[in-house]
């Protein structure tokens, strides 16, 4: 009761003609007292009772899969600028956010014309209300070191009238600074503001998504104590509200959680974490979150040794981050508005322009006589309808323009977008198949090796010990490259320890011996030259064990003043080299683009039935 009557008090200095009672039902939504919001609604205006009704319905229900969106679609548009207009935006603003991949432009357009009605009449809390769904938007949709949100934060800052909107407003200050890596701007006077008022207030929603952000700047500065810490108060102050609005931030903090727990190798905690937020991914219509969660899964069975299911995760993961992948295809969100406060500062300046001059033209008219006023004011109106006319034809060269402008950027964001992501398809499966390839390759002929001679005795535990060890080096291959952290022994020894230690873990496998020679590698190369030779390397020595059937082999690694040299030579079964096969794959093709982007050369010696010797030049 105190604290509605201090609101009340509130109401009389930011009300506006929207009406103190539409203050005080906002109030109850920002508190999430929706059974009082819900009470309230009969004190408002009859044309905003049904948006009214809806939008507490969905604070309570939250159900992507309901009828709740679909029922928004049977209420009419009230009167426009009224208070049931300002719902009717704010609320369709929501369905585009919350219901669609791919229709955030719309939902920014929704947002506006809701801020836009609470401007026109300076009212604070409609004000307030509108800016937190703009800036949430900017909160899940940005680009690096982009800007566009600092306009409506700083007009969040201006039209903050109480501490909870303070609240509110140092929470956007920390995590749009945050999502946008700037950690220097990271305020210690937001997070100071936060931590005191959270000792006084109960505001389980706020702090929670503020403890959120505190948990991931901690794990940025790595202090573990902290991070969960924050995580778990997090996780408690969110469940502590009884509706379903607060299951996306739960998402989010149980899969934060989950991927500290996997960070600290607790397979068992990381588990429950991805559990209790199972009921949530599968119940939203948020795509990140569930291909977090299939990511999770899988990486969680594989240590279980669950791996089947493992697999069965990582495809969800795979094909839920191709539908992000085209929904952000058309999502443009921040190239456009930065265009849209652009042309509307464009169109303002137009029009301050057009009343000035008309202002000085009505001064003159009424500094004459009678009969000049009747002339000036006949070219007065001439002037004006011509001044309108150039005026209209310059604002369709404007739209125009624009519409251009933004086509142009579509289609260039596309086509880079699709170029990218190709990019990294073809680098991410040439990785796999070259690193994980040929430890399993190996791992595989130890193991059919081990079901040969599984009565041996000590014999038989050394190939255990080393198939053992194949496959814990093409875990943590795969582990790597999940991480992209994947340079190997290569980044910390260099190339000819990565050879020597390949050789002695492809040795053994159906009897095969591989020995490396090396001259003149005294000191290190390049590091990316260093990396592309030992994959050229790794693929002939694949080919070796899956094809040649060779019980010796030999590396040799010569470096020259200008040159490096490579020879890899076998006594397999050799093959025609008149007939090598011309598809595009993972053979000697693959291995030849690779030395061509080198601008080296290679040469290919064998003969059915004695071996193959493969030289190689690359120039340094």
């Amino acid at each position: 009761m105190v604290r509605l009557f201090y609101f009340m008090i509130l109401c009389l200095l930011v009300t506006s003609k929207l009406g103190a009672q539409a203050n005080i039902f906002f109030d109850e939504l920002r508190h999430y007292e929706l059974n009082n919001a819900a009470k309230s609604i009969g004190n408002l205006p009859e044309e905003a009772r049904a948006q009214a009704t809806w939008r507490v319905n969905f604070f309570k229900d939250f159900k992507i899969e309901s009828d709740q969106f679909r029922s928004l679609k049977s209420i009419d548009k009230p009167a426009d600028n009224s208070l049931g207009d300002y719902l009717y935006h704010l609320n369709w603003g929501d369905y585009y956010f919350y219901i669609t991949l791919d229709q955030n432009i719309k939902a920014m357009g929704e947002y506006q014309q809701a801020l836009a009605i609470a401007s026109r009449d300076n009212d604070k809390v409609l004000i307030g209300e509108a800016l937190k769904r703009i800036l949430t938007l900017h909160r899940i949709h940005y680009l690096y070191n982009n800007q566009t949100y600092k306009p409506y934060l700083e007009d969040f800052k201006a039209n903050a009238y109480d501490e909870l909107e303070e609240a509110y407003y140092h929470y956007f200050n920390l995590i749009l600074n945050f999502k946008n890596y700037n950690t220097e701007a990271w305020s210690s006077q937001s997070y100071t503001f936060l931590k005191n008022y959270f000792k006084n207030q109960n505001s389980p929603y706020v702090r929670g998504i503020s403890e959120t952000v505190f948990a991931s700047y901690f794990e940025e500065v790595d202090q573990r104590d902290s991070i969960w810490h924050y995580a778990l108060s997090a996780r408690d102050q969110l469940n502590s509200i009884p509706y379903g609005y607060k299951g996306t931030r739960l998402n989010q903090i149980y899969s934060f959680m989950s991927r500290i727990a996997l960070q600290e190798k607790n397979f068992s905690a990381a588990k429950v974490y991805t559990d209790s937020a199972t009921a949530n991914y599968y119940n939203s219509n948020d795509l990140k979150f569930k291909s977090l969660g299939h990511y999770q899964k899988s990486v969680i069975d594989s240590a279980a040794g669950n791996y089947l299911q493992a697999y069965d995760e990582s495809m969800n993961f795979r094909v839920s981050m191709a539908a992000i992948e085209r929904a952000a295809q058309n999502n443009l969100f921040n190239e456009l508005e930065v265009k849209y406060q652009t042309a509307e500062k464009e169109k303002q300046l137009l029009l301050s322009e057009q009343e000035k001059k008309k202002t000085q033209n009505i001064a003159i008219g009424l500094g004459g006589s009678v009969i000049a006023v009747v002339i000036i004011g006949i070219l007065f109106i001439k002037n004006t309808k011509r001044k309108q006319r150039i005026a209209e034809q310059q604002r369709e060269l404007e739209i125009q323009k624009t519409e251009k402008i933004l086509k142009e950027q579509e289609l260039t964001t596309i086509d880079a977008m699709i170029e990218g992501q190709e990019k990294e398809r073809k680098r991410l499966a040439s990785d796999l198949h070259d690193s994980v390839g040929a430890t399993l390759a190996a791992a595989k002929l130890q193991f059919h090796h081990l079901s040969k001679n599984r009565e041996q005795g000590e014999f038989t535990d050394a190939l255990f010990s080393k198939t053992g060890k194949l496959l814990e080096d093409a875990y943590a291959e795969i582990r790597g490259m999940a991480h992209v952290k994947n340079n190997g022994v290569i980044a910390k020894n260099g190339l000819l320890p990565a050879v020597h230690k390949l050789a002695n873990s492809a040795s053994g496998a159906n009897g095969l011996t591989i020995t490396v020679e090396d001259y003149g590698l005294e000191e290190r190369l390049d590091n990316t030259l260093e990396i592309s030779v030992f994959r050229i390397i790794q693929e002939l020595v694949t080919n070796i064990i899956k094809h040649s059937q060779a019980t010796e082999a030999s590396i040799s690694i010569n470096q020259y003043e200008d040159s490096l040299n490579i020879i890899v030579e076998d006594n397999g079964k050799g093959f025609d080299a008149r007939h090598l096969p011309q598809k595009e794959g993972m053979g000697l093709s693959s291995i030849e683009k690779r030395i061509e982007h080198l601008e080296g050369t290679m040469e290919v010696d064998t003969t059915l039935g004695k071996g193959t010797n493969i030289l190689i030049d690359i120039p340094l």
